[in-house]
């Protein structure tokens, strides 16, 4: 089977040079999750991967991104030209994308596509649509909780999805919304990796780690009030990743020396952040939209880690995790102070058992392996 994949995600070393030619930090986690995904789909099949890369005049360093095409065994990562105004842009968009499946075998292929960009879901559709091939949606998130989007989006991508042959989703919530006819679906919560990392030692305070969005809608800020009421200089905070104000988030720090900002760093830092930590803290406020139509990825891949991880709840998490998790009712500062404590009252071999329990469970639910054999057999129902 062939797998032909829309998306704006790229592979892991080109995406940290991409990251550096933007003036605003990105949001990496579609990037995150959509380049599991396809090393994931890579293990059993042949996938090309049609990469519209995010482009802006005003945004980037750059005037322009240029094509080109590169295979990492069975992956081609094929990146369209993008320069120019939005609408020229637009418009290149679908000749760029023919001319290179154009000259494919398509006969036993399967297209799936992101469901959140509408760049790329409008050319999935469109290229679906002439190739006469089925379009498989892959729901990560509603189009209403990306934010600065308005409703005209999601009505758009919504409408868009009815031309999908069926969707992978990462909850029943998502399947539902893109998927009101019922037609074929699979669920699965997120994927992980096992990874080995340089370990620290003990030249640096032990230290509790948060990588993600640093906006307050996802409780950067009560975690930071909390750690301060902690009154430990001991122990030290981690924040790095996304920011949607850097003034106010250095005024929430303020003269804090034991909280620090590390800026937005690669994948591959993150992860050896969060694997030498006391541990991982996802401080995401739980809101009924939240819980229906998103699984806090991140708290996933603090599991892999093999350290202690404290997460605000998340209804499918908690129930298939009930006791692999520190889990705290909400992000307010006195149930994060609470989760905090917790850990530092552990002995770092009680942190260490319960981190790699956690991982053990976690990779055999998730793995990369273990996600490209059930979706394979999902998509291979498809193929006519």
């Amino acid at each position: 089977m062939k797998i032909i994949y829309f998306t704006t995600a790229q592979d892991e070393k080109d995406y940290r040079s991409f990251i550096n030619i933007w003036k605003i930090p990105l949001n990496a986690s579609n990037q995150n999750f959509h380049n599991k995904l396809i090393r994931s789909l890579a293990i059993n099949n042949k996938v090309e991967v049609i990469s519209i890369r995010p482009f802006s005049n005003s945004k980037t360093r750059v005037l322009s991104l240029k094509k080109e095409t590169k295979s990492d065994g069975n992956i081609t990562w094929h990146y369209i030209k993008r320069w120019g105004g939005k609408i020229y842009r637009t418009l290149t968009i679908n000749p760029d994308v023919g001319k290179i499946l154009s000259g494919m075998d398509l006969s036993e292929s399967v297209f799936l596509t992101d469901t959140i960009n509408t760049s790329v879901v409008n050319t999935a559709t469109k290229m679906a649509k002439r190739y006469k091939r089925p379009l498989i949606g892959i729901c990560t998130d509603s189009p209403s909780n990306i934010s600065g989007t308005s409703r005209s989006y999601t009505l758009h991508l919504l409408k868009a999805a009815e031309q999908y042959s069926g969707v992978i989703a990462l909850t029943e919530g998502l399947k539902d919304l893109f998927n009101p006819e019922n037609k074929p679906s699979y669920i699965f919560e997120g994927l992980v990796e096992d990874r080995k990392y340089e370990k620290y030692g003990d030249n640096k305070k032990p230290y509790f780690f948060f990588g993600g969005a640093l906006m307050e809608r996802y409780g950067v800020y009560s975690l930071i009030s909390a750690f301060q009421k902690l009154n430990n200089e001991d122990v030290e905070l981690y924040i790095c990743g996304h920011h949607g104000n850097k003034e106010r988030l250095k005024e929430a720090i303020g003269g804090s020396s034991n909280i620090k900002f590390l800026g937005l760093l690669p994948v591959n830092k993150v992860m050896e952040y969060e694997y030498n930590s006391l541990a991982c803290i996802n401080p995401r406020p739980f809101s009924e939209d939240l819980d229906r139509f998103s699984i806090p990825s991140k708290t996933l891949e603090y599991m892999s880690m093999g350290r202690p991880v404290i997460s605000v709840k998340n209804s499918i998490l908690k129930e298939k995790f009930p006791e692999d998790i520190i889990w705290i009712e909400s992000s307010n500062e006195k149930d994060i102070l609470s989760g905090l404590n917790k850990v530092l009252d552990m002995t770092e071999v009680e942190r260490e058992n319960m981190g790699e329990k956690t991982k053990n469970r976690v990779l055999k639910l998730y793995s990369l392996e273990s996600i490209s054999n059930s979706v394979n057999q999902f998509l291979l129902q498809f193929i006519k």
